[in-house]
């Protein structure tokens, strides 16, 4: 599989990223935000760490770097996107994911387990889960 892993300004989840795919033996291949291009990749991954300051929002600012726009065409043609932590947002933000993030309550950091469920097991993400 062809990876291209974005790396916007504060990601330090990039590197880690690339290695795991790396170590998968999938051919994988570091992208900055300022390029045009995604280099034909089967799975682009937006990952996390500190992008853009790790407020909430970054998206807001990631969507003018000119490599969402390829992202944006990459998912319209069918393309397999993966966005971690901040990538997520960013992926909601540019309208690629439902939905909108807001605010916790308290308006400060909460550590707690997040019980989650698949909800269907016919994506490639999710096809060896059971609901």
């Amino acid at each position: 599989m062809r990876i291209s892993v974005v790396t916007f300004p504060g990601s330090n989840c990039d590197h880690d990223a690339y290695r795991v795919c790396q170590s998968r033996g999938h051919q994988t291949k570091l992208i900055w935000h300022k390029d045009t291009n995604l280099e034909n990749p089967d799975l682009v991954i937006l990952p996390g760490g500190f992008s853009y300051g790790d407020y909430l929002r970054c998206g807001a600012l990631a969507r003018f770097s000119p490599i969402v726009k390829e992202v944006i065409a990459f998912a319209r043609k069918g393309g397999l996107l993966l966005g971690i932590c901040n990538g997520f947002q960013i992926l909601t933000e540019c309208g690629l994911l439902p939905g909108t993030l807001l605010m916790n309550a308290s308006l400060h950091f909460i550590c707690q387990h997040q019980f989650v469920r698949v909800e269907t097991a016919a994506s490639p993400f999710t096809r060896h889960w059971q609901r």
